[in-house]
């Protein structure tokens, strides 16, 4: 005859809570991310080092308290059901996509302003020490001659920007707000940046006249390809700056909005 002493029923009990909500956390981790979340690096992850262990050990817990409580077995297996579906919920909700990162706006005014030229010599042998040091041929044997021409064609100038403070900008990316932009707090700063400076105004005067304002600098920097030109012939990013633009018109709508804007 099986054994169906009070012990065995209690252990076979506490493998099965622990069985069901190891089990429940593993999928909805392992498949949840792929679901909700495909760009998220980590992806499958989360329930194989996470909500799988901790689903099973919570198991283990609360079926032990179960065990203690004075109900039936029937409320026993509600409670499971009810169990499983909340770890399942809430490790799909863990797996949504937070905020992406858009960029960040500063409050700033312009110190200094020298032409974006007068930086293309020593850029030039930064790259060069990364060539050597990357082991990689350029695409170009003359990539010198293109940078310069690009650089020089652009008419841009670098500001040496004095900063206020900053905030930064996100994008949502849940289902039910994905799309809609918000900012977090501003934040105090007392520094100096340069700047690739390529529209409005050419040359240095009028920069120098301006008002301290809101400025979003942009990174032309990006993985590229081997088949893509190297060293990049972007002139902003071929001198390591990101470029300086105004602020979009939804993003400054927002930052009007915030105290002390």
């Amino acid at each position: 005859m099986p054994d169906k002493s009070p012990a065995r029923k209690a252990g076979n009990q506490l493998l099965v809570w622990a069985i069901t909500l190891g089990a429940a956390g593993f999928l909805a981790g392992f498949v949840g991310p792929i679901i909700v979340n495909p760009d998220a690096n980590q992806g499958p992850l989360l329930g194989i080092f996470i909500t799988g262990p901790v689903g099973a050990i919570t198991g283990l817990l609360l079926g032990a308290v179960s065990r203690l409580l004075p109900v039936s077995d029937a409320i026993r297996r509600q409670a499971l059901v009810l169990c499983t579906l909340t770890l399942i919920l809430g490790t799909l909700y863990a797996a949504l996509p937070g905020p992406a990162t858009l960029g960040t706006v500063i409050d700033a005014e312009v110190a200094d302003c020298s032409p974006a030229g007068a930086l293309v010599d020593q850029a030039i042998r930064t790259w060069e020490q990364a060539i050597a040091h990357a082991g990689r041929a350029p695409t170009s044997a003359d990539w010198r001659e293109i940078a310069r021409s690009a650089i020089a064609d652009d008419g841009a100038v670098v500001l040496t920007m004095h900063l206020r403070r900053r905030v930064t900008i996100f994008e949502q990316r849940k289902p039910w707000n994905r799309g809609r932009k918000s900012a977090g707090a501003w934040i105090a700063v007392d520094s100096s940046e340069r700047f690739y400076a390529s529209h409005a105004e050419r040359g240095c005067e009028a920069y120098l006249r301006r008002e301290p304002q809101l400025y979003m600098p942009f990174s032309n920097v990006t993985y590229e390809s081997p088949s893509k030109s190297w060293p990049t012939a972007d002139p902003a990013a071929f001198l390591s700056l990101m470029e300086l633009r105004p602020v979009p018109a939804d993003i400054g709508a927002i930052l009007r909005t915030m105290r002390g804007s």
